[in-house]
């Protein structure tokens, strides 16, 4: 049923809406704070002024998103973004309003007094101006009845002869991709192309091919005949973003050693093959050409507090003359970069995404002046990469909004800053690249491909896969509990451990993650961010009863303590370790130093933790009460990277997996407390690990190991 509201006829004056120290102008289409303006794009104001004329009444989900979006269709992920914007200009507090009320499941309500005033649209502040009648009263008269209205009729005339032009021009779409039905054609099937470009002629593309050594290369596809050929032979380098020159001829690309853990350079090279140059060194992911072919964008992460990533810009030839163009603090990220088709500004993400919150946005950076503002209100939990249309009038991306986990490919206007998603199937994009012309696309399709392995500790050489999982915990009766993206969205499942049995406990449009279960087996507890962020919440064993226990910054549990009265956490932001009360409101933080792994011991009173001890890595454990470090463990491999950390169930040793990256493998050790070396338990292949958990009867271990899948596509169509 089509819900129809009765608009507002403007008033013939000037109407002002006034609240607190505000004064919003409908005609002039501005906000003022104590007479200075609030930058406000089109919807958020169109948001404000709904809110105004309906002082006091709460406003439907559904009754904002018809009136503002009208015969568009969206989400209610963009009505959020749009009031977050909108409380952010006002200085609003969610938690504290002064002026947008939130109804929970159900919509908003304005609550701050509102006053209009209206003035007479004239000079004189509404009071009517007695002119003197000029001379020649004959000729105005005359110039009114006759000549007016021939002007009148040339410049309608002209008016519709130049609405005509632009309607044609208007028919005529800048991209081409736009006009044609929706139109994927893979190009790969192998899960291992990371990275691809397209030419600017659309007749090439230049992909990067792990093969089956996991030695990587850069290929080059020739479109029309499917004749691929090897540019960069296989090396040990994992590359990150690739780049052509304008006129095609060259190919930039980042590249690292596997084994080492800093940033990668900068390299380029002929297409026709030859010896990479390295151009610049230490950056990260993508790199982007202007379209004079001079010079050359990226970025480079330290992940300092006060830096922990900036935009960079240099010479295409040589990455010479560096200027850094913009940089942001802890824990904001800057992700994939873009030179806008005029040179003039690039275009960049921005934001964060480590408590899983719908805080990624697209902004532009001024070449010249450094001037920066976001390209559209539209926030993301996190965008992939982006692609100019070739007039600069706007943008494609690949974004995840959330409570969609999906990549969709995304169209944003410059002009309105509008955003909407041009693909709804249930495939997840990540490359984004586009031909001169905008007639061709190319992409990467993304699948995650994790199981839940289980291991007989008593012989090692039986393994079994139970389930699609991507974490896993032992509940005390000994059922599996974990997440699975199953469904197209991570929920929480139970199993037995003979695989039968299983149970779906969540079912929510969110991602629920890291399940934990009480020392009763009487609770789970979860991380979901089903309100915008990842919060802990608690649910009864057969999945009701689902109450949010975190309400400030929240994060991922991973322990309950042995009396049930709290669980341990990881801080959504900070990585720090944190605790709340198993009934909620009760958040604590115990630990300060940011730590990627925590471990709580079975009687809840020491935590062990991975540092740096003289150059080496070392296993700390920690007594909570007073933080004094109890004992030390070196690890085998100094190079290694622990993966995962858990205490035995009789706490009389932790279990940890490191992961060697150079030669892909990971191996699972038990370092005893009896003893001062750590013992190794089994290898485990070279696919990643999620998760790692022992059975309370200390007879077996489960891993979700696995890993994820991309395959290049061409789109020749989005319609």
């Amino acid at each position: 049923m089509k819900i129809l509201w009765k608009a507002r006829m403007p008033p013939t004056s000037l109407q002002f809406y006034e609240f607190a120290n505000f004064r919003l102008s409908l005609t002039q289409k501005v906000l003022l704070r104590d007479g200075k303006p609030v930058p406000l794009t089109p919807k958020v104001f169109d948001t404000l002024v709904l809110f105004l004329e309906n002082e006091g009444r709460l406003l439907e989900k559904n009754e904002l998103l018809l009136r503002i979006w009208q015969d568009h269709f969206v989400d209610e992920g963009n009505l959020a973004s749009n009031i977050k914007v909108l409380r952010r200009a006002l200085g609003d507090d969610a938690g504290k309003p002064r002026f947008i009320e939130t109804v929970p499941r159900r919509g908003y309500r304005f609550i701050a007094e509102v006053r209009t005033s209206v003035e007479n649209n004239s000079s004189n502040g509404g009071r009517a101006r007695a002119f003197p009648q000029p001379e020649g009263q004959n000729f105005v008269d005359l110039f009114r009845r006759f000549l007016l209205p021939g002007v009148c009729i040339f410049i309608l005339g002209m008016t519709l002869l130049g609405f005509w032009f632009a309607m044609r021009n208007f028919q005529r779409p800048v991209a081409p991709v736009l006009s044609g039905p929706f139109s994927a054609e893979k190009l790969s099937t192998n899960g291992k192309v990371l990275s691809a470009v397209i030419s600017p002629d659309g007749k090439n593309v230049f992909y990067t091919d792990k093969s089956g050594d996991n030695k990587q290369s850069v290929w080059l596809r020739q479109l029309e005949s499917a004749v691929n050929v090897q540019i960069i032979p296989p090396t040990d380098d994992i590359y990150y973003g690739l780049a052509l020159s304008p006129d095609g001829n060259f190919l930039y690309f980042v590249r690292r050693p596997k084994s080492f853990e800093g940033q990668g350079d900068i390299y380029r090279v002929s297409i026709f093959g030859g010896i990479p140059v390295k151009i610049v060194s230490e950056t990260q992911g993508s790199v982007d050409v202007s379209a004079d072919g001079e010079k050359i964008a990226f970025r480079r992460c330290y992940y300092r507090d006060d830096d922990f990533c900036s935009l960079w810009m240099a010479d295409a030839l040589d990455g010479k003359n560096e200027i850094k163009l913009a940089s942001r603090p802890r824990p904001i990220r800057i992700g994939d970069s873009r030179f806008s088709p005029d040179g003039r500004s690039v275009a960049f993400t921005v934001g964060q995404s480590e408590n899983a919150a719908t805080e990624f946005g697209l902004a532009e950076v001024d070449v010249a002046s450094g001037a920066e503002h976001f390209l559209t209100a539209q926030k993301f939990f996190d965008i992939k990469h982006f692609a100019w249309l070739p007039d600069g009038g706007g943008l494609f991306l690949t974004a995840s909004q959330i409570p969609n986990k999906s990549f969709r490919i995304w169209q944003v206007s410059r002009a309105t800053g509008e955003a909407q998603p041009l693909t709804n199937d249930s495939e997840s994009y990540s490359v984004m690249s586009l031909d001169k012309t905008a007639s061709r696309l190319i992409s990467t399709q993304v699948k995650q491909d994790f199981h839940l392995q289980l291991f007989d500790l008593d012989n090692l050489a039986v393994t079994k896969v139970v389930a699609d999982a991507t974490q896993v915990t032992f509940a005390p009766n000994g059922k599996i509990i974990y997440s699975s993206w199953m469904t197209g969205n991570d929920e929480i499942w139970s199993v037995n451990l003979d695989g039968s049995g299983k149970q779906q406990l969540t079912n929510n449009a969110a991602d629920d993650r890291f399940p934990v279960v009480s020392a009763d087996n009487n609770y789970v507890f979860f991380s979901s961010n089903r309100t915008g962020e990842s919060h802990i919440w608690r649910m009864n064993m057969d999945g009701s009863d689902q109450i949010q226990i975190t309400h400030k910054d929240g994060g991922f549990p991973f322990s309950v303590s042995a009396d049930g009265k709290r669980v341990y956490y990881h801080h959504g932001l900070s990585r720090t370790l944190w605790r709340v009360s198993t009934a909620g409101g009760d958040e604590q933080l115990v630990y300060g130093k940011k730590e990627n792994y925590f471990g709580i011991s079975p009687d809840g009173e020491q935590v062990a933790f991975f540092d740096d001890q003289r150059d080496r890595k070392a296993l700390s454990i920690m007594r909570i009460n007073d933080k004094s470090i109890v004992k030390s463990y070196y690890l085998p491999n100094g190079n290694a990277k622990v993966s995962e950390i858990a205490w035995l169930p009789d706490g009389t040793g932790i279990a940890y997996i490191l992961a060697r990256p150079d030669v892909e493998n990971n191996s699972l050790w038990v370092q005893s407390f009896d003893s001062l070396t750590p013992k190794l338990l089994t290898e485990l292949g070279g696919e990643e690990i999620n998760s790692l958990a022992f059975s309370p009867d200390r007879n077996h271990f489960a891993i979700a190991q696995g890993g994820w899948r991309h395959d290049a596509v061409l789109i020749t169509g989005l319609k």
